[in-house]
């Protein structure tokens, strides 16, 4: 007895764990609503839902829009089978093996009752009763041996909605309702109605339900299926356009060294013509500024001769200058060099009609319809819409002249043509900008020297000989030494300054009960290591010795990304819920904050905190960075959606220097992105020579980045 109903209890934990939580607020089912897509939430939870959504009904889920009734939210049908389990969790505990009058050991079992235990006195009373005359208890050996396969048929509530006090017996196949005796009478009477017994009635459309379940489940592996394949797709094109930006930007280098060789060209033709007439009429200019000051000079001699001199001195000079007059008149008349200042560039009018190639690919409109008739929904409330802003798209390559001609007086040479095209390189499989299962087994790590920094790819060292990283997640730095979470191999690794593994954390064979796969890790103060292990829902706080300190659990439902550490508390992102949890050290829950929205998160993977306890999250889908104070008080927020120098694309890890200056990696635009800690640009580092970097570390002299 004791085994049937310990297996009974773990079922039900299973299915309140599983079946009855609320899609929004993660927690159980309170007043459930069920929508006709069959979506079920909280009757406060859709209210605020609809709120949001300016009073219209869209299911959270699958994104239908339904009409609201007019009594708003509260006049939507209620979820009963929700109710109904929540009812059966509800009344089953350890002490339901005793009467539920006396108190003493329990005989039978009715679940017409609501599922309440009797003993064989009380029992007896309960026959006698009128309205109980029709139940059928059954012994707590019948009860022990049906608890595993028909429990919650068994105790489930079956009384009529109309007849609150009567149980269901009947099924109208007519009207398709579970019905009481007495509704037989009064709605559903013999001679226009067909009746079944509900048992009949199971047994008839059982074979249909199944068959309907097995096509829905079937319809769920296809839909899996595509969204897997849509991914790929989506990796593929992530890959494609970054080596298009690189191509485009390779054909705008090129051109912009060839115009760079045109211009020294030009110029040097412009020497060429404007060097030696420049020498020419320098030495004309000389030569005039000789022949100048010596006519000055004799013209000054004759002023001060004719004004002062007497007879004999004016007619003796008559004489010398008679005989030198045609000699300075020669000299005074004689012509310059024939030198004119034609220089003229001539510029060639298409040269500004460059066009570097074509971009090839299908654009898809914006109100494009898919083929069954249905718009295609996005799975988040608010995404960014993705628009390359000032990128044009040229249908067809043409022909481009670039640069122009030096000439002299009229002549000119033709100019000639330059085509270019972009060209298709397959894309790289390790690309992507959505989370799962990477191939990226290395990690590129960027020291700073004077003069630059210098960039190499590590491998790493796992707990056996020549073992390599497989899917490195989590980075930081303590101490100077780098921590990887080797996720793939289920450890941690400690690598030294020269990035040899000094220490494997993740010796927890057999300590869990699935296998320990690292995803985040802090360390604290006190070198207690925090490790979020992803697969197990939780977070394991060792020493560097591996023994486990303390463990702290998180919910069930969550999808856990990053932690960080703020004053005595653990800071959690839950990517799902699309909020942060918060926990004391020791492990108590203190609350959350966030939600889906435009003014609240979109996928918040990563978290940090710098010196002053300021906490920034890196809003995925919203892209941009907001910071709160530790009160979870909004500060500002910083980034906005674009390819600028000011811009994000998918911001994905943070770090943090000693400065506090902040490193995101800019995993859409393949760049880390460093602002300041209030928030201001400061510039990028490493644009055109990373590939959707997703992990970033930052120590005193080094960047560690995993992309």
């Amino acid at each position: 007895m004791a085994s049937s109903l310990g297996i009974s209890e773990k079922l039900l934990t299973d299915i309140d764990d599983k079946v009855l939580l609320c899609p929004i607020c993660m927690e159980r089912f309170k007043s459930p609503k069920i929508l006709p897509c069959y979506h079920t939430f909280c009757e406060l939870c859709l209210t605020k839902w609809v709120k949001t959504n300016n009073g219209q009904l869209i299911c959270p889920t699958c994104k239908k829009p339904w009409p609201l009734p007019s009594g708003g939210v509260a006049a939507i049908d209620s979820n009963r089978f929700m109710n109904d389990l929540m009812s059966v969790i509800g009344d089953v505990s350890p002490k339901g093996t005793v009467c539920e009058g006396c108190k003493k050991e329990a005989k039978y079992w009715c679940g017409d009752c609501g599922g309440q235990f009797f003993c064989d006195v009380c029992i007896q009373s309960h026959r006698v009763v009128r309205v109980c005359q029709d139940h059928e208890p059954m012994t707590i050996a019948e009860y022990n041996e049906k608890m595993s396969t028909q429990h919650f048929r068994m105790i489930q509530p079956r009384f009529c909605q109309n007849h609150r006090s009567t149980k269901l017996e009947f099924y109208c196949d007519t009207c398709q309702v579970p019905i009481c005796h007495k509704c037989i009478v009064v709605d559903h009477t013999p001679s226009d109605h067909k009746m079944l017994s509900l048992e009949s009635a199971m047994e008839k459309y059982m074979p249909e339900m199944k068959a309907h379940s097995e096509k829905i489940a079937k319809k769920v592996g296809d839909l899996k299926l595509r969204k897997n394949r849509a991914h790929d797709v989506r990796k593929d094109l992530n890959a494609n356009r970054s080596t298009a930006e690189r191509q485009i930007k390779k054909m705008y280098q090129k051109l912009i060294n060839e115009m760079k060789q045109q211009e020294i060209k030009l110029l040097g033709q412009v020497d060429d013509i404007y060097i030696p007439k420049c020498k020419q009429i320098d030495a004309d200019i000389e030569l005039l500024e000789h022949r100048i000051a010596s006519a000055e000079s004799i013209h000054s001699y004759l002023s001060h001769l004719l004004t002062f001199g007497g007879a004999a001195d004016i007619m003796t000079a008559q004489r010398q200058m008679k005989d030198q007059y045609q000699h300075y008149d020669e000299m005074t008349n004689l012509p310059c060099s024939d030198i004119d200042s034609d220089l003229v560039f001539i510029e060639n009018p298409d040269c500004l009609q460059m066009n570097l190639g074509v971009v090839k690919g299908k654009p898809i409109k914006s109100e494009e319809l898919r083929k069954d008739g249905d718009r295609m929904e996005t799975m988040t409330h608010r995404q960014p819409q993705v628009q390359m802003k000032g990128r044009s798209v040229t249908e067809q390559p043409s022909k481009a002249m670039m640069g122009g001609q030096v000439a002299v007086k009229s002549k000119q040479a033709q100019p000639k043509p330059l085509v270019s095209k972009a060209t298709h390189h397959q894309p790289t499989k390790g690309a992507q900008l959505t989370k799962g299962v990477t191939t990226n087994t290395n990690v590129k790590f960027l020291k700073h020297l004077s003069g630059g920094w210098s960039k190499f790819k590590l491998d790493g060292q796992g707990p056996q000989p020549g073992q390599k990283f497989n899917d490195p997640q989590g980075l930081t730095f303590h101490d100077d030494k780098l921590l990887v979470c080797d996720k793939g191999n289920n450890i941690v690794q400690i690598l030294n300054q020269d990035y040899t593994c000094e220490k494997v954390l993740g010796s927890f064979s057999g300590q869990f009960a699935k296998p320990f796969q690292p995803q985040s890790v802090a360390v604290s103060q006190d070198n207690h290591y925090f490790i979020l292990d992803k697969n197990n829902l939780q977070i394991v706080v060792c020493d560097q010795n591996n023994k486990v300190i303390r463990i702290i659990t998180l919910p069930a439902g969550v999808d856990p990304w990053c932690i960080a550490l703020l004053k005595g508390f653990v800071l959690v992102t839950d990517v799902k819920g699309h909020r942060l949890l918060k926990y004391t050290r020791t492990g108590h829950y203190v609350g959350d904050f966030g939600g889906l929205g435009d003014k609240q998160f979109s996928y918040p993977y990563f978290v940090a905190v710098n010196s002053m306890d300021v906490i920034m999250v890196s809003d995925c889908h919203n892209c941009c960075i907001k910071c709160f104070d530790s009160d979870f008080n909004y500060l500002y927020q910083y980034g906005e959606y674009g390819h600028g120098d000011s811009q994000l694309y998918y911001p994905e890890s943070i770090a943090v220097d000693g400065a506090d200056n902040v490193y995101v990696c800019d995993s859409g635009n393949d760049r880390i992105s460093i602002w300041s800690r209030d928030g201001t640009w400061l510039y990028n580092l490493f644009t055109d020579e990373l590939s959707l970097p997703e992990y970033i570390a930052v120590s005193r002299d080094r960047i560690c980045v995993r992309g």
